[in-house]
């Protein structure tokens, strides 16, 4: 489920798709009608919304005029107030998200004490935080209220906890009530474990993470040391636990909190398939740290790209040696191992669920058939618990690699062209380039093979009023290329979606 799904009310949510889709108008004449129409509301309904949002956004920037205009249309080029700012806005009024805040930023919470802080009753927090109770029931988490938490495995809180801070302000509000200095101290000591520390937003990610390390670790929400770890960090002069452990956050706890949360943060770093860049200083330790000891994790990685050298990338084999591949792959592997439970995503809160295609299709089959074998084995039985979202996950990682048009069903396409080579060799070369369109020329016995037809006469559509005809004038530019791209493109996605 989206995240503002989770955090938000009906009427709310429609406000924020509402003005979400303004935001990607850019127009200044644009009805009230057609913005109903587009997101299955009524004109009556629209028009209200639209009016507490010209109100909302003003109230966030005084600078920001009104984008209502005369005759029942709108003028979205005025919007200055950013989709950031709006969400924002609308979750310091959402109850999942201010009892998040709460029960992280008070030394006591209480349900009774947040009732009353918010104006609000105890029956409307349960109606309220139902869609999130759900959600994070997956994780085997659930939030309690005469204690107000959310209570698990502390890890997995804590990540769920991130997620759900992290998409509503997106790094530009400070939801903590915690000094900023004193975490970034921290992330100081901490950072260079991190591949996303040196990137723009995974540094702001990573403070977010100490933040809430921080707000945890006061409220007495400790997580414990796993043996999972031992493989790794034992006796690992990488992973160094001395020089961590004599920060300040953790000078104040004892000597196995300190030990089990410093393992935390070393676990963390490899939560994620983070890796990005082939030389990557992390990557090519946690290679080194994977290969060099005995553990199933690597063992595991490693049948699986000998089995997807065969199984999977049988065009392009080499692919499997890539070593970002490798490492993306040996940490989601790692994870799972080490918590042997599903485990809340950023990607799943983010991305719209689409049309599956025939490639995710496949290659969900691959990987099933290979974790299926693999979790017979002793070594690997912690896989019958995660068959789902190790399966995706896997699937997820390999996608970047695989390269569809190669792999997938081409289309058919058709040249109707005058039998000159010089009028046709563009395009021939243009559809070639594509690498899902195999062309050749229009034969009219074979009209029904043919996905498209590209003609530079109208004749073939007289002869055949249902023939897929695209009409190619010999005189057109380079440029409306780019339309006969979106056309093939489209028929391409539909081929190879599974109806």
């Amino acid at each position: 489920m989206l995240y503002e799904k989770l955090m938000m009310d009906s009427a709310m949510l429609s406000k924020f798709k509402l003005f979400k889709r303004m935001t990607q108008l850019h127009q200044m004449d644009y009805s009230i009608q057609q913005l109903a129409d587009e997101l299955a509301l009524n004109y009556q309904q629209t028009a209200s919304f639209l009016n507490e949002i010209d109100k909302e956004i003003n109230t966030i920037n005084s600078k920001q005029t009104s984008f209502l205009t005369k005759a029942g249309k709108i003028d979205s080029t005025r919007l200055i107030v950013t989709i950031d700012d709006y969400r924002y806005f609308l979750l310091q009024s959402s109850i999942p998200f201010q009892f998040i805040i709460y029960f992280l930023n008070q030394t006591h919470p209480t349900i009774d004490d947040f009732c009353e802080k918010y104006y609000v009753s105890r029956s409307t927090v349960d109606r309220k935080m139902l869609p999130l109770k759900k959600h994070v029931k997956k994780f085997n988490l659930r939030f309690t209220y005469t204690e107000a938490n959310l209570v698990g495995d502390e890890r997995v809180v804590r990540v769920a906890l991130f997620n759900s801070l992290w998409l509503g302000t997106r790094g530009s509000f400070w939801p903590f009530t915690i000094d900023r200095a004193y975490v970034e101290k921290l992330v100081q000591n901490v950072s260079e474990y991190f591949p996303l520390s040196k990137t723009y937003l995974g540094s702001k990610e990573l403070t977010y993470f100490a933040a809430i390390f921080l707000c945890r670790t006061s409220r007495k929400s400790f997580v414990s040391y796993d043996k999972r770890y031992n493989f790794l960090m034992e006796k690992n002069p990488y992973y160094d636990f001395e020089r961590i452990e004599q920060a300040d956050p953790f000078r104040f706890l004892s000597p196995e909190q300190r030990h089990a949360e410093c393992s935390f943060i070393f676990f963390l770093a490899h939560y994620a398939p983070f890796y990005t860049l082939e030389n990557d200083p992390s990557l090519i330790q946690t290679l080194h740290d994977f290969s060099q000891r005995k553990n199933p994790v690597y063992d595991l990685t490693q049948a699986f790209l000998t089995y997807a050298k065969k199984e999977i990338f049988y065009i392009d084999q080499e692919l499997a040696d890539y070593s970002l591949l490798l490492g993306n792959l040996i940490n989601i592997t790692f994870t799972f191992y080490v918590l042997q439970q599903p485990f809340p995503d950023l990607e799943n809160l983010v991305t719209i669920p689409a049309q599956k295609k025939k490639t995710d299709t496949f290659l969900e089959a691959k990987i099933k058939e290979f974790i299926e074998k693999k979790s017979e084995e002793k070594n690997n039985a912690f896989l019958k618990a995660i068959q789902r979202p190790i399966i995706r996950a896997y699937k997820n990682i390999l996608l970047p690699y695989y390269d569809a048009p190669k792999y997938s069903e081409h289309l058919k396409i058709g040249i109707a062209f005058e039998h000159n080579f010089i009028l046709v060799r563009k395009m021939y070369r243009f559809l070639d380039g594509l690498g899902f369109a195999d062309a050749s020329p229009f034969e009219e016995t074979k009209a029904d093979e043919y996905d498209l037809v590209i003609s530079s006469s109208l004749l073939p559509l007289r002869q055949d009023p249902n023939l897929p005809l695209y009409f190619w004038d010999l005189s057109s530019k380079d440029e409306e290329l780019s339309s006969l791209y979106k056309k093939l493109q489209q028929l391409f996605e539909q081929k190879n979606i599974i109806s």
